[in-house]
């Protein structure tokens, strides 16, 4: 059986898909530290050296692969001798692999859970890029808090996770409030603090 986890989430594209298979967290919550790589607040294609980056910010080892074969199929017969955790590009798409005793499981943001690779319609698809993925020990949490950003009548609303390692901090983008004049901002904060008290 494999360990790669079924894909949850709202966010559709196959880069935080990928992470959510690998992590086993949610696909919103992949496209938030995609997000923090990248500076784009809405993540849908996603750049390899991004995705790499997120990978070692959510503490895997990646290393470069050299290809065996041009096609999906080519590649994965190469590395079925060798088991562990791959994400493998094919033209505008990425999925993730995993090599256990021969069998190979796939997944991706349209299978969502992990399918035998033999049943896979991307066989015959060109691969550009092959990495291996190792998964390193978990960070030591501190701490959580919510951070506010305000701009032009928008608040946004961030969830911050503190590590014993700084270069493990996230921020997870949860949600954001409009209003129109300060009043109306007053007016929520209180309705806001009356549902606390609930």
């Amino acid at each position: 059986m494999t360990n790669l986890q079924t894909i949850q989430g709202l966010n559709v594209y196959c880069g935080p898909a990928v992470l959510s298979a690998l992590t086993g967290k949610s696909t919103d919550e992949c496209a938030s530290v995609i997000s923090a790589i990248s500076g784009k607040r809405e993540i849908k294609a996603v750049q390899m050296d991004h995705l790499i980056l997120a990978l070692k910010k959510l503490r895997f080892d990646c290393t470069p692969i050299s290809k065996t074969s041009f096609s999906l199929f080519g590649v994965l017969n190469s590395l079925s001798h060798n088991d562990g955790f791959y994400i493998i590009t094919v033209p505008k798409h990425v999925v993730a692999i995993e090599v256990i005793n021969r069998k190979i499981f796939l997944i991706d943001n349209h299978s969502k859970q992990p399918i035998l690779a033999e049943s896979s319609a991307r066989l015959g698809q060109k691969v550009d890029l092959i990495y291996k993925i190792v998964k390193l020990t978990e960070p030591k949490f501190i701490s959580s808090r919510i951070v506010l950003e305000k701009h032009s009548g928008l608040i946004y609303i961030n969830r911050k996770n503190t590590y014993e390692n700084e270069e493990d901090n996230t921020q997870t983008y949860i949600g954001r409030l409009s209003y129109d004049r300060f009043e109306e901002l007053e007016e929520i904060i209180n309705e806001l603090a009356k549902v606390g008290q609930v």
